[in-house]
Formats: C-alpha cells, sequence, structure tokens
C-alpha cells in the first residue's frame, strides 16, 4: 500500500499556548450571539472567537457547540479551550484501506487525533473520515473510533458507523481481536524475547502517565526482538490486554522505552516509533439474532509510513 507523503513538518518543535477559559453569560449578553460574547467576555477578537467554535473547543453550558450565531441566554456557562500552534497531520483518501460500511479501516499517521480532543473535533480523523465519505450530519455523529490509538502511534484504526455494531465489538473486542505491533527502542534490551506481566496503575500522574503497580490492573504483553542496530532494536509485540498506554509502560519499565516517548523517558525523535502492523478479527460462527451481521474472519497488515526512521 502506498501512501501520499505527508507534509514534512517543522522539526524544530513549536511553542504550543494551551488556554482553559471559563465564563458565564451575563445580563448584557443575554440574547447576544455566542461569537461576540466570547470576544467580549474573553477579550478574544472575532475571528478567534469564530474559529475556536469551528474546531470544537467552546462549550455551553458543559456541551460542545459549534454554532456560531446561537443565542445566549444571561447565566448560560461558557468554556473555551484553546490549544494554538499545533500542527494537524491531514487525512488524505489513501489512508482508507478497507470498507464494508458501516465498518472503515484506516492507516492512521503519527500525530493524527483517532478521537475528538477537549479542544478540538474538527480535524480528528472520525471528521475528516466522515468528511471524505460525504456522510450526513447523523451519520457522522454515529462515525466512531471502535478502538483508539494514541496521537503519536500510527497504524491500523477500525471505526465504526453503527451504534449497535460498535456497542457488540466494544464489548468483545480483546476475545474477538488479535493486534500486533512494532516498536524502536533506545537502549536495546539485553533479552531477545519477553513476556512481560507488571499490573499497571489505574490513575495516571501530573504528567499523564500510568506507572507499574502492585495494586493496578493485570496487563501482559509478549515481546521479541526483531532486529538490533547499534544501541537501538527493533521489537515486535503482542498485548494480550488492552489497558492505556500498556505497551509504553511496560517497554519504559524494562529499561527500554519507545524511542521519541518522552513522556515515559524515551529519547527525542521525530515521532514517537510506535505501529499498530498488524490486526485481526474473529468473530463467532453465527452470530445472535438481535447482533448485527459482522464480516468474517479478516486480518490486516501494514507497514509504517516515511517517517518510520530510525
Amino acid at each position: 500500500m502506498h501512501f501520499t507523503p505527508a507534509s514534512k513538518p517543522d522539526m524544530k518543535r513549536q511553542p504550543l499556548n494551551y488556554q482553559d477559559l471559563r465564563t458565564m453569560a451575563g445580563k448584557p449578553q443575554h440574547g447576544m450571539r455566542l461569537d461576540q460574547a466570547l470576544a467580549e467576555l474573553l477579550q478574544l477578537s472575532r475571528r478567534r472567537s469564530r474559529r475556536a467554535i469551528d474546531e470544537g473547543g467552546v462549550y455551553l453550558n458543559r456541551k460542545r457547540c459549534r454554532t456560531a450565531g446561537r443565542t445566549l441566554k444571561s447565566g448560560d456557562a461558557l468554556r473555551v479551550i484553546l490549544l494554538d500552534g499545533e500542527q494537524l497531520v491531514p487525512f488524505t483518501a489513501d489512508q482508507l484501506i478497507w470498507q464494508q460500511p458501516p465498518l472503515y479501516l484506516i492507516h492512521k499517521r503519527s500525530g493524527q487525533y483517532a478521537q475528538e480532543a477537549l479542544h478540538r473535533s474538527r480535524g480528528t480523523l472520525p471528521d475528516e473520515l466522515a468528511r471524505h465519505l460525504e456522510l450526513s450530519p447523523q451519520q457522522s455523529s454515529d462515525l466512531r473510533p471502535v478502538h483508539r490509538l494514541d496521537r503519536g502511534t500510527s497504524g491500523l484504526m477500525l471505526f465504526s458507523g453503527s451504534p449497535a455494531l460498535l456497542q457488540l465489538l466494544q464489548k468483545n473486542w480483546h476475545s474477538w481481536t488479535s493486534k500486533q505491533y512494532l516498536a524502536v527502542v533506545d537502549p536495546a534490551p539485553t533479552w531477545e524475547t519477553r513476556h512481560i506481566t507488571l499490573a499497571i496503575g489505574k490513575q495516571r500522574d501530573q504528567r499523564g502517565r500510568f506507572h507499574v503497580s502492585e495494586q493496578g490492573r493485570a496487563c501482559e504483553t509478549d515481546a521479541q526482538v526483531i532486529e538490533r542496530r547499534g544501541n537501538r532494536a527493533l521489537i515486535s509485540l503482542i498485548p494480550h490486554t488492552g489497558r492505556t498506554h500498556q505497551l509504553r509502560v511496560h517497554l519504559a519499565a524494562s529499561g527500554c522505552p519507545i524511542l521519541g516517548d518522552i513522556r515515559y523517558g524515551g529519547k527525542e525523535h521525530s515521532r514517537l516509533m510506535l505501529h499498530a502492523e498488524k490486526l485481526t478479527i474473529n468473530t463467532p460462527d453465527q452470530p445472535t439474532p438481535d447482533q448485527p451481521a459482522l464480516p468474517d474472519t479478516l486480518t490486516w497488515n501494514t507497514q509504517p509510513e516515511e517517517d518510520w526512521q530510525w
């Protein structure tokens, strides 16, 4: 599968400006447009207010609101989340590598949002895929990832446009599927193969990291070294559980963090060197009558994109 090269990002990291702004509409804003009120209350330009609304970073009474002309009432709670300076990786048509509506499989690029973020819904993969498929507003709302990959991780991701099918797949995901990843680590491990069974705690720390904990959730990962280059190694990973950041935590705790995974002690790199290369779905032969139809057993493989350099 050939992929159109994404535009080359500026290798100098641009500073990000994160703001979480909260305010309330008063009597002067009663009957005022949302974009006008935000500009007045938060000292934003009308253009920046409209852009925040369009991106999905504005919340009205705790619900995302993307209508700039929404009329406010006195007492309405407003929240605006801004993240200026981030560089988005655009979705391209050749990322859609398989479809059997309402199921869609894509090759996610490193740097793309797998789901809506707090500060944006536009520019995320559900939004971009829905636009590519030219879905209706209701169909777009129903399109959701069946499973998730971290923003820095690339590889195979399955989306469902059916709420019933999404619920069924998520309920049985770990028993019906198997996944395989590639990771480049630095330093390389001393071992060739390892079955990692470190439990991971439920809570993140202030930097968003999970940690190994005896009181945590049981986790299992099989790891095997495929290739060594100097002090680095390419490792194949098969997770047998699906905890958040499981592979990143397990490798960091084993003394060989993933290259580019600064959060977990990895060395700086142009990207996070973690790629979901293989996905297999093996559903029951005869689903019950109340279950949506599912495809037969399917396996997909995909190689990392052009920025996989180590």
